[in-house]
């Protein structure tokens, strides 16, 4: 099994999740929990394919979740509110994420998932080795094992979800480097898409119902035409006018280099 095809299960380990609280900070009727991604049904991609193809590299996702504070007196009308969801949020930072990632095909996967929590200045981190069927994650000095050890965000499931909703075609790209190679750089503004977030962060989930118009910019390598970067923004708006903003960066890099390796922590 590839980890493509992996649905991780809820995790039941309060210690484990590390108060990441993204289902609680933005959360939908089926919002999934942390550290777990729904895997997604669209359609595939020479770009997403060609992630597919890659024996080993090196990722990093960044996703970032907030909600600024509204202006008291706001000098222009806020714009209509998306839905009539409403949320009482406590910080305008809601959700800061990172995960360093290594990657050898089929299934072997070395991580490190980090939280920033803004309110308090507090840095979590949580280290997740992933081989075939076997988990584990490291608490304190020890490793432990357990199956039902998710991760979420991997590339493949990114690209799946935001490839089917774009037109390449309607964009010109720029050649840039990027994370070591050449790469050439699509930017598609406000792109509509009913399910790319749902197949992202889950249908029915805030970032489903508030957020269905994104900008996406790719940088695709020119020698092989996997995404070395991918970075999704949107925004939208609370019923009480509060705005909402999302923004999801994946970066590719030391593909297919023999350095690369993956083995059982214990």
């Amino acid at each position: 099994m590839t980890l493509r095809g992996i649905r991780p299960g809820l995790l039941a380990i309060a210690t484990l999740l590390l108060s990441l609280a993204l289902a609680t900070a933005c959360g939908g009727q089926e919002e999934p929990q942390p550290g777990e991604s729904p895997t997604p049904e669209g359609t595939a991609s020479p770009p997403c394919e060609a992630v597919e193809e890659l024996k080993s590299y090196r990722y990093t996702v960044h996703l970032l979740v907030e909600s600024p504070e509204p202006p008291e007196n706001p000098t222009t009308p806020l714009p209509t509110p998306s839905t009539t969801i409403t949320r009482t949020i406590a910080h305008p930072v809601i959700f800061d994420y990172t995960i360093d990632a290594s990657y050898v095909a089929p299934d072997r996967l070395d991580a490190m998932t980090t939280e920033k929590v803004h309110a308090t200045g507090e840095t979590r981190e949580l280290p997740i080795v992933i081989i075939g069927d076997r988990r584990w994650y490291k608490l304190a000095d020890s490793w432990l094992e357990d199956p039902r050890v998710p991760l979420s965000y991997l590339p493949t499931d990114i690209c799946s979800a935001i490839f089917p909703d774009l037109d390449l075609s309607q964009a010109e790209p720029g050649r840039e480097s990027v994370n070591g190679v050449e790469a050439l750089h699509y930017s598609l503004a406000d792109v509509f898409s009913e399910q790319g977030m749902a197949r992202i962060f889950g249908p029915g989930s805030e970032m489903d119902i508030l957020l269905k118009r994104l900008n996406v910019e790719l940088w695709l390598a020119e020698d092989g035409g996997w995404p070395a970067r991918m970075k999704v923004r949107s925004s939208g708006f609370f019923g009480d006018g509060r705005e909402f903003r999302v923004e999801l960066t994946v970066d590719l890099r030391d593909v297919n280099s023999a350095d690369i390796k993956v083995e059982p922590p214990i």
